[in-house]
């Protein structure tokens, strides 16, 4: 996806707006995220996976990132900052098939580190380059949040997204890294950032967009996607 950073201004454009929350302090908002993530899910036949479990709600280091177009939520990401009381989603989902994976979460807690999960986005904003937005709006605010690691699990069809945006492979886990999941019939990929703060394995395109909220949060900008004019609001402070 060739993604071109201008200053287009068009009433023609399309109007997103991109928020950030914590779950545990904006319920009907998690319960719209929810639905618009397992509705996407079932289209791909998936009907039980953890990353839609919403028992995620009531964790306070779970995090939001949604895009939202006229009003109505049309895509998502979370972020999850290890906490004592929580599993990451990552361990819950692959830790029994590889306890490597609970070990290597284990020996970076205190450094500060999470997981990033439960991207979804509405076939009808297909093409307008939300996830990638989304995929990368979420990193940028990880200084915010204090992780300075983050994880995640890949599929073949999103490594498109991660890779770029800094996320390493970890081949030491289960099969030289990939992992039957969430079913027999997809091949998940543990990934990782090593280093959130200074970005050393972000391709430049990616690390001048995140560099660009970091220095904001709060900001609209008009950019050209797939051709498509988009008129972008982000609106990404966290309270801790």
């Amino acid at each position: 996806m060739k993604t071109k950073y201008k200053n287009t201004v068009s009433i023609q454009a399309t109007t997103f707006t991109i928020v950030g929350f914590r779950a545990i302090d904006h319920p009907e908002l998690c319960d719209e995220y929810i639905e618009g993530h397992c509705n996407v899910l079932r289209d791909y036949g998936v009907t039980s996976v953890k990353s839609s479990n919403p028992s995620w709600k009531t964790n306070p280091n779970a995090y939001c990132i949604v895009a939202t177009r006229d009003g109505e939520m049309l895509g998502g990401i979370r972020i999850h900052k290890v906490h004592p009381d929580y599993l990451l989603p990552m361990e819950e989902g692959v830790s029994k098939m590889d306890p490597k994976v609970s070990d290597e979460i284990d020996a970076h807690t205190e450094e500060g580190c999470g997981e990033q999960c439960g991207l979804w986005n509405s076939k009808r904003i297909r093409g307008y380059g939300i996830s990638w937005i989304l995929v990368n709006a979420s990193i940028a605010i990880l200084p915010q949040l204090g992780v300075k690691k983050l994880y995640g699990l890949a599929s073949d069809y999103s490594m498109y997204l991660f890779s770029p945006a800094g996320f390493v492979i970890q081949k030491q886990f289960g099969n030289n890294g990939d992992f039957e999941y969430p079913t027999d019939k997809y091949i998940a990929r543990v990934v990782m950032i090593p280093d959130c703060e200074n970005l050393t394995t972000t391709a430049d395109r990616e690390k001048e967009f995140m560099e660009l909220i970091r220095k904001q949060n709060t900001f609209k900008r008009s950019i050209v996607v797939n051709q498509l004019k988009l008129n972008l609001s982000f609106k990404l402070n966290f309270d801790e």
